[in-house]
């Protein structure tokens, strides 16, 4: 009975904005909205915050596996990296990669900008941002493991149904909505819900152009250094004719014990072996990297685990910050296909995103 009233209590919950994702983005964004004094829920479908700026642990190995580090090219986010950096939370990786796969072929390009990683992986900025958050109880609550099953307008607002791991389900109100998803995911939220048919048609043109690469990631736990050249990472040529676009060695980068490669595929490989087994795309980018293994595989290789990620990269930037899908209720669109690839054009979006529907929550309260 105890639980059945608790579910009772949280049915009837309302919100001034809802924030789907608990990525760089939609972390920013609640920042922007919860310091405007709006009350936020953050939701993510995943265990875990951060999206794709994601750490695994691999026996005693540390393994960033979707982005691996960012850089800092506008005044408003590097405001919030120096932050992190004071705090210990990220640091200074390098300021260029090698770019020639070939052993001993030439050190690290750079091009003068640091590249930066998380002190302990990637996550850790994604971390710090919740944790910041954590501390404003009263205005911001984050959820992991709990899905949004769809949005409709109700009472002048939306109405968002939610679903937890274990098939508890949930229903909140919220004035407006930032969707930080991949954006084919955030279209078929507004669909299924009945939305996009009185959102704005130019908005929804725009969105559909958006595309993403797959992206297949294999994590090595070696049991002996890599032979990768300094500073422990190749960024592949984008005209590159093999499988992969980004091998790192985790210990070289500073975030690991032992030494461990984290392979990332190209997009095109990725897309034309998208449903393969996964042991056999192992087998494929293990074989790929071979000249990095300081050994045979088979024997130095002592753990490993691959992922698939659906939407890894945009491949259409929209010039935009953001896409506000509609007005009255609020709903914006915003996110790493957003006016930059990446960690920074995720942030910078994020943070746009937020400040516009804060705005829009004030208009309607003070009509």
């Amino acid at each position: 009975m105890e639980q059945q009233a608790v579910s009772q209590k949280e049915r009837y919950d309302s919100f001034d904005a809802l924030v789907v994702g608990a990525g760089v983005a939609g972390l920013l964004a609640a920042t922007e909205l919860a310091a405007a004094g709006c009350r936020v829920i953050v939701l993510e479908k995943s265990r875990g915050i951060g999206g794709r700026m994601a750490t695994r642990r691999l026996g005693g190995a540390v393994c960033d596996h979707g982005a691996q580090f960012f850089t800092v090219r506008t005044e408003e986010f590097g405001a919030v990296v120096g932050d992190a950096e004071r705090t210990g939370t990220v640091a200074e990786w390098c300021r260029g990669f090698s770019r020639d796969g070939s052993i001993g072929a030439d050190g690290p390009v750079g091009d003068g900008h640091p590249r930066y990683r998380g002190v302990r992986g990637m996550t850790d900025l994604p971390k710090w941002l919740a944790a910041r958050l954590a501390d404003r109880r009263d205005a911001v609550e984050i959820r992991s493991s709990a899905k949004v099953a769809s949005i409709v307008e109700m009472n002048g607002g939306l109405g968002i149904a939610i679903d937890h791991e274990g098939g508890v389900a949930e229903f909140v109100e919220a004035a407006g909505v930032v969707l930080t998803s991949p954006v084919p995911q955030s279209l078929d939220l507004l669909s299924a819900g009945g939305l996009l048919e009185r959102a704005d048609e130019a908005a929804v043109r725009a969105l559909r152009t958006v595309a993403y690469d797959p992206c297949f990631t294999v994590m090595l736990v070696l049991d002996r250094p890599s032979l990768l050249p300094d500073p422990g990472a190749i960024q592949f040529e984008n005209d590159a004719t093999g499988p992969i676009a980004w091998l790192a060695d985790n210990q070289r980068k500073g975030i690991s014990a032992v030494p461990a490669l984290t392979v990332h595929a190209t997009g095109a490989f990725s897309r034309t072996h998208f449903d393969m087994p996964l042991d056999e795309v192992a087998k494929v980018l293990v074989d790929a990297v071979r000249p990095w293994i300081d050994g045979d595989p088979a024997t130095v290789v002592v753990e490993r685990s691959v992922h698939r990620w659906k939407f890894a990269t945009p491949t259409t930037i929209l010039p935009e910050t953001l896409i506000a899908v509609t007005t009255a209720p609020p709903i914006v669109c915003c996110g790493d296909a957003f006016a930059g690839p990446r960690v920074e054009g995720a942030a910078t979006s994020g943070l746009a995103a937020g400040r516009w529907l804060a705005a829009r929550i004030a208009g309607t309260a003070a009509r």
